[in-house]
């Protein structure tokens, strides 16, 4: 496996507007968490023409898992927790073309991991998931990881004390090859949740990511909470979050906003949920 230095300098080829599938994502570990423990967050972007649910999914062999899931194409798990409290959420890597990226062996989803893997760490070493060109982020009680995904190879960065961010184009510095188009909303994105949460000193709470998930300096269209600027643009339609506390059962926060449908706010235990399974 090949660990590589992030670094935040970045490399446009040409800056397009992004893609349906754009997210951001964050997390925090350690001395950048209010009481120690991790964090994860991601803004889910769609086009408004899917329906997204939540489920608890027990594989047939492996690990429960509970899943944030979409309906309608590409329908699946598009971010989960799995009984040993290990989080994984991904973003499409939008800086290669969706032609190019279709071309590409290998995309599975996050049910493998969720299904086989038990921490970070354990994630980290089957190299055999970390394939097909994406953003993967993951967290546990004890540490945070991005991995940038790219054609043949991929770059990781594991963090214990600090936070991670990303949005849907390579930064980490043996990828930015692979950045042939990246949008501006992805770059903007970028930008704004590195302010928001790139400072080495700070720490966190889960009410601040929370509240880092509605914020909207970008516009309908750039802003982390996207409300898109006519009818069938992208938008954010779900916001998934967790806090894996250092002691206790992990905390999970999901929002809603399936297209035609109030919001929907959802509060669970992991602990409790997976104990009623």
């Amino acid at each position: 496996m090949k660990r590589k230095i992030f670094c935040l300098s970045l490399a446009f080829a040409l800056l397009l507007p992004a893609a349906a599938s754009a997210c951001t994502l964050w997390a925090a570990q350690g001395s950048a968490v209010n009481g120690g423990g991790s964090m994860i967050v991601k803004n889910r972007d769609w086009l408004p023409n899917q329906y997204q649910h939540l489920k608890l999914i027990k594989p047939e062999k492996g690990y429960a898992y509970f899943s944030l899931y979409a309906e309608g194409t590409p329908a699946g798990t598009k971010a989960g927790i799995n009984e040993h409290g290990l989080v994984a959420v991904s973003a499409t890597a939008g800086s290669i073309p969706a032609g190019e990226r279709a071309k590409i062996e290998g995309l599975p989803s996050l049910t493998r991991v969720l299904g086989e893997c038990a921490s970070v760490e354990e994630a980290l070493s089957r190299t055999d998931l970390l394939v097909g060109p994406k953003i993967l982020m993951l967290a546990d009680k004890k540490r945070v990881a991005a991995v940038e995904i790219g054609p043949g190879s991929f770059s990781v960065r594991v963090v214990e004390n600090g936070a991670i961010f990303h949005t849907n184009h390579y930064v980490h510095d043996d990828m930015l090859t692979f950045n042939v188009k990246v949008g501006l909303s992805s770059r903007q994105r970028y930008e704004r949740i590195g302010e928001l949460v790139g400072e080495d000193d700070w720490t966190f709470s889960f009410s601040d990511f929370l509240g880092f998930s509605e914020d909207r300096k970008g516009g309908a269209d750039n802003g982390i909470f996207r409300t898109g600027s006519a009818p069938g643009k992208t938008r954010t339609v779900a916001v998934w979050a967790v806090r894996l506390p250092a002691e206790g059962s992990p905390e999970i926060y999901v929002k809603l906003l399936n297209p035609g449908e109030e919001e929907k706010v959802f509060h669970y235990s992991a602990e409790k949920l997976f104990e009623d399974y």
